[in-house]
């Protein structure tokens, strides 16, 4: 057992499919595709089930001009994405066994070729732009119920493009626009705050003229109450989602090698083993 304060929840009330099941298909994709960025997908999948569950799934697979949008601008916890729009019901579960294999659209970042993928991403600082753009769309076209989600990495907001798109934001005062950041606190090979310090981060979304929230990026409830919130107050606001890089594969928490490593056998039986201890037997 990983040293959390408490087991991950049971399929939640509201909430669109279960962490633990996701994190299972992340892995199975992730070991029968060679995959890496394992650290990366787990610590976002609870923000990516408060993001889908708090949107209009049926607007989107209309693809109506008023659905909300949804922007994963860390590109490369595609594996999670794709994993949550599955369980979602946005993605079939058999497309998911071509993740990363020849002829697949299913790549190791996430692409809009994928049906209900809003904007591919991978290079980093592009993402929050584009949603931003969406959400001056969808207020200029009169969709003021519509709403745009963006997931930006921590690593990732030291691109400088990041900040352009919040001080656009914050001038055309896009309430219908809401950010999480994945507050795991590691890049791709060390500590972001070894590269660029930038806390408390909350200090640095205020002084952008945001309202800041601190949750446990962990927590749906929590998630899904903050995301509430903001719907209710309709001001700029950005969620700092505090999170466990790799979380639930106790040999890959908080170790920065695993945004690169594939899992063998004996890490994929042994991730799988846990989660299933978590669960309480296997399901």
């Amino acid at each position: 057992m990983s040293a959390h304060d408490a087991l991950p929840p049971t399929r939640l009330a509201g909430l669109v499919a279960d962490p633990v099941e996701v994190r299972k298909t992340v892995l199975e994709i992730l070991y029968s595709g060679r995959g890496s960025h394992l650290g990366s997908a787990m610590s976002a999948v609870e923000m990516l089930l408060a993001i889908y569950s708090a949107v209009d799934l049926n607007r989107i697979r209309q693809q109506a001009p008023d659905r909300d949008r949804v922007i994963v601008s860390k590109g490369h916890c595609a594996a999670a994405v794709y994993s949550v729009m599955a369980h979602a019901g946005l993605l079939p579960f058999e497309d998911l066994a071509g993740y990363r294999l020849d002829d697949s659209l299913l790549a190791g970042c996430v692409s809009h070729a994928v049906s209900f993928v809003e904007h591919s991403t991978g290079a980093l600082g592009h993402g929050l732009p584009v949603a931003a753009g969406c959400a001056v769309g969808l207020r200029a076209r009169g969709f003021d119920s519509s709403w745009v989600f963006a997931l930006v990495g921590d690593g990732e907001i030291q691109e400088g493009s990041v900040w352009e798109a919040l001080m656009f934001a914050r001038h055309h005062r896009l309430w219908n626009l809401i950010t999480l950041v994945d507050d795991n606190r590691i890049g791709n090979i060390t500590r972001t705050a070894a590269v660029i310090d930038m806390n408390p981060l909350s200090d640095r979304f205020a002084g952008f003229g945001f309202q800041a929230f601190v949750v446990d990026g962990h927590d749906p409830s929590a998630l899904l109450a903050t995301i509430g919130k903001i719907k209710e107050a309709r001001v700029p606001s950005v969620i700092i989602c505090r999170t466990v890089k790799g979380r639930d594969v106790p040999f890959a928490e908080n170790q920065p090698i695993w945004h690169y490593r594939t899992l063998s056998q004996p890490d994929f039986e042994a991730a799988i083993a846990h989660l299933e201890e978590l669960r309480g037997g296997p399901s």
